[in-house]
């Protein structure tokens, strides 16, 4: 197949920028300042390929820079919009960005061009399962969320490798370094539990395990497999920001498992665990989040409700684990933050 490269300067081509205006196909997003009926700025959408439709010309693609522009702008400018609830702005960022991700395949981008795309993309999803884990389905669907994500992470897995297999290719910067790092930390969060992503993480290079956010990432991810999971819930809020938000999306299950663990380990009528212990542990705000827990899975509380007593009779194995929610660790350090600069990886910790 021969190699087509994008003309486009803009973030949107004019044949598609001129139809949407005339169809009246405007995102919210893309109106004048919200107002009715009047273009603001176009971002190409995504559009599915079919058997029948010709390979797009030059001019109906953007150029790499057109590309990086359209990201950062998606990036910077509409995930700070705050006329609408989050999770329209996220569907708009999501579509724009599948577009440049189609673009990526369709103009053959060589692996060092795919990974400066990608990796933000990588961040925005992360980002967004997190922010958007406790709205309903009909306004986000995680499943779908984390299969894009895991999608593009493995995507931008390979353009790594692919990079350090390639002898004539040049010394990485010290950013571009740093890049790796994250989103490999990042990986090995986002499958915690996975025995191919810890193999993974057991043959990266030695700048990557050296690095002091992989290493916490990987104590985690190594006392998750050896089912140590005090070192686990002692490891996540030590965590940066979007890693932390990430490492949250696991902290229902976990909490759910510690307490079975306990229902055996403390399966006598004379034993309490105090209430006081059990929040530190499993990283509750206050004692409603243990109580919500404590009743789901049909564990006693004492009547002064300063403790707990743990039955292995009666706990409920078949309540479903509660759905992830917003940490309070996390929401601390996402206010600390300027998200643009974080997803588009200018800023680590």
């Amino acid at each position: 197949m021969a190699q087509v490269r994008g003309s486009c300067e803009s973030f949107c081509p004019d044949g598609e920028a001129k139809m949407r205006i005339r169809e009246k196909l405007l995102h919210y997003f893309e109106l004048n300042n919200g107002q009715k009926n009047k273009p603001g700025v176009l971002v190409k959408e995504f559009t599915r390929s079919a058997a029948d439709v010709k390979m797009p010309l030059p001019k109906e693609m953007r150029t790499e820079a057109a590309l990086t522009k359209t990201v950062e702008y998606l990036l910077k400018d509409i995930i700070l919009d705050t006329r609408k609830p989050y999770n329209v702005a996220y569907d708009f960022i999501f579509d724009r960005l599948r577009a440049v991700r189609r673009e990526i395949v369709i103009q053959m981008y060589h692996a060092s061009q795919k990974i400066c795309l990608l990796e933000p993309i990588v961040m925005f999803l992360a980002y967004s399962r997190y922010r958007l884990c406790e709205e309903p389905i009909d306004k986000f669907d995680p499943k779908i969320c984390n299969q894009h994500l895991q999608e593009c992470l493995t995507g931008v897995l390979c353009c790594y490798e692919e990079l350090e297999d390639m002898e004539s290719s040049r010394e990485p910067t010290i950013r571009e370094l740093e890049r790796r790092c994250f989103i490999e930390s990042l990986y090995q969060l986002f499958n915690l539990g996975s025995p191919e992503s810890f193999t993974r993480a057991l043959t990266l290079p030695d700048y990557v395990r050296r690095d002091a956010t992989f290493k916490l990432c990987f104590g985690i991810c190594l006392a998750f497999q050896q089912g140590n999971l005090y070192r686990v819930l002692m490891g996540v809020p030590q965590l940066p920001h979007i890693l932390s938000a990430v490492a949250a999306a696991k902290l229902q299950a976990i909490r759910r498992s510690l307490l079975q663990i306990f229902t055996h380990a403390y399966n006598n009528k004379q034993l309490t665990v105090p209430v006081p212990y059990l929040l530190r542990l499993l990283l509750f705000d206050g004692p409603i989040g243990l109580q919500d827990q404590c009743r789901h899975y049909n564990i006693s509380l004492t009547a002064d409700r300063n403790a707990v007593q743990f039955n292995k009779t009666d706990f409920n194995h078949n309540a479903e684990v509660f759905t992830p929610q917003h940490e309070r660790f996390v929401e601390s350090k996402l206010k600390r933050i300027y998200i643009p600069e974080v997803l588009l990886l200018k800023k680590f910790n």
